[in-house]
């Protein structure tokens, strides 16, 4: 047999060859795109410019990252301020802050590492070492495994080779259990006081089996966060081949696995991934990259919430824009976050 360190070296040098020639969505697609006249907003709170000062600095603003896309899914960028509208509970708000953010990333690479892992293996060690290869010189990254528990294999580095290595250490898996939502929540208790742009790269089935925490407490923490996550599902090619020999049991238990990430990434502001073939890694974590490159963020001051601790719905409107100036506009997509929970009187 030959030994799991040379199966493992053999997938990092295959994906480092079609990373190099993966075809993703156009990095620049939206750079040099015409836009249109700015329109008038009716309705729309106005700031007049000594008002611009009258801000007590005990305000919180909530800050918003948000990826504008074409419906190919390659990102738009150059948008202004004047082109986004941002709605709390359907009311409009003021953008008060505005930037284009190419900043460094902080992401965290989550890998199931229960005992099917031996199964799933080429669905994690060449998708992980292809992501990690997609990083820049400036970028902090980390890898986080768990089973019956969460635990740290390389801690935030800009070191490739030390994120290799933890890679690496992933050979023997000691229970079946998984603990997925107490891996969410971990993680995003290490996040939670990082400044900037911050993601996580989640590689699970889906299935829990064994956390403390309940889906409803990881998807509270999951909206209350400003961390996007982009899961990619293990295992799908198995699942679609073997789902006419499932029981209901096992069918109903995979088919709510995929809801909990496709739920996880749709309340973040991310995307959720279920390649059914490894020609399309190359193309995922070249498309996660690409989408937390190019993004704006957003910042406004909720006006006239209630004192409770409820989900606030977050919806942001962009100008259509002649991507491919035929002179018709098209129709973007912008995807962000759900909401925020106003904690006013906590």
């Amino acid at each position: 047999m030959i030994p799991r360190r040379l199966i493992a070296l053999a997938v990092l040098i295959v994906f480092g060859v079609g990373f190099a020639l993966a075809q993703g969505p156009r990095r620049n697609v939206g750079a040099d795109i015409p836009l249109p006249p700015l329109p008038e907003r009716d309705g729309a709170p106005d700031l007049d410019v000594d008002d611009r000062f009258s801000l007590s600095i005990d305000i919180e603003v909530i800050n918003v990252d948000v990826v504008v896309t074409d419906r190919n899914d390659n990102p738009i960028s150059g948008l202004e301020r004047e082109h986004f509208r941002v709605f709390v509970d359907d009311e409009e708000q003021l953008v008060t802050n505005f930037s284009p953010t190419d900043t460094p990333l902080t992401v965290v690479i989550v890998i199931e590492f229960g005992d099917t892992f031996t199964y799933y293996y080429d669905d994690v060690i060449g998708p992980s070492a292809g992501f990690i290869q997609s990083l820049r010189e400036n970028d902090w990254a980390a890898i986080i495994s768990y089973d019956i528990r969460p635990q740290i294999v390389t801690d935030f580095t800009q070191n490739q080779n030390e994120l290799f290595n933890g890679l690496r250490s992933l050979q023997f898996p000691g229970f079946r259990e998984t603990s997925l939502y107490d891996a969410v929540g971990f993680t995003l208790d290490r996040l939670e006081n990082i400044e900037g742009k911050k993601a996580i790269f989640l590689l699970s089935s889906g299935i829990d089996t064994f956390s403390k925490r309940n889906y409803n407490d990881m998807l509270r923490q999951a909206e209350s966060s400003d961390t996007m996550i982009y899961p990619v599902g293990m295992g799908q090619s198995f699942f679609l081949f073997n789902e006419s020999r499932m029981g209901n049991i096992a069918r109903m238990q995979m088919l709510q696995a995929k809801n909990a990430l496709q739920t996880l990434a749709r309340i973040t502001g991310g995307t959720a991934f279920f390649p059914r073939f490894d020609g399309e890694y190359p193309g995922i974590y070249e498309t996660v990259g690409i989408h937390l490159r190019n993004q704006y963020s957003l910042g406004f001051v909720p006006r006239d919430l209630e004192e409770d601790n409820d989900l606030r719905e977050l919806r942001i409107e962009v100008d259509d824009v002649d991507v491919d100036q035929d002179g018709d506009l098209d129709e973007l997509k912008v995807r962000h976050k759900r909401g925020f929970y106003n904690s006013v009187g906590e």
